[in-house]
């Protein structure tokens, strides 16, 4: 005989679903990092010494580091059950950003335009998916008539 009610039911789901805070720490790295890339590579008189060369280099792999950070967190924005507009914005500063990092040549400003849209959406997509997993817990009260 078992000493456990047999009318308890147990959901197990996997650690990756239910955890909001893994997945809001992967969307701030991926902001974090795609807003260092846009500072190392915002160039307005572009001169081929060293020290440009080299801030350009590292500026480049931090976009390729902040693009595969949002490429992560909207496909694990997906996997959550997050809503479709929370998973677009997640991954905006890798598509806007790095796609527009990737095309233009050094001296453009392309990449940080781009960012004045992706990083916003990035954040505003955070915050919808931060929200959409509380609401499902919230159990609504009773209806009141007057």
């Amino acid at each position: 005989m078992s000493s456990q009610n047999s009318n308890e039911r147990y959901v197990v789901r996997p650690w990756w679903r239910g955890r909001s805070l893994p997945w809001a720490a992967l969307v701030v790295v991926s902001v974090v990092l795609t807003s260092i890339a846009l500072e190392r590579t915002a160039f307005f008189v572009y001169e081929p010494v060293p020290a440009f060369i080299e801030r350009l280099r590292v500026g480049r792999l931090c976009m390729l580091a902040g693009s595969a950070a949002s490429l992560a967190a909207a496909i694990w924005s997906q996997v959550r059950g997050n809503p479709l507009w929370v998973t677009i914005c997640v991954a905006a500063p890798a598509v806007l950003v790095g796609l527009a990092m990737m095309i233009m040549a050094p001296p453009s400003l392309a990449p940080q335009i781009a960012g004045l849209f992706a990083l916003p959406a990035a954040l505003a997509g955070l915050v919808g998916g931060l929200l959409s997993r509380n609401q499902g817990s919230i159990q609504p009260g009773p209806a009141i008539r007057p």
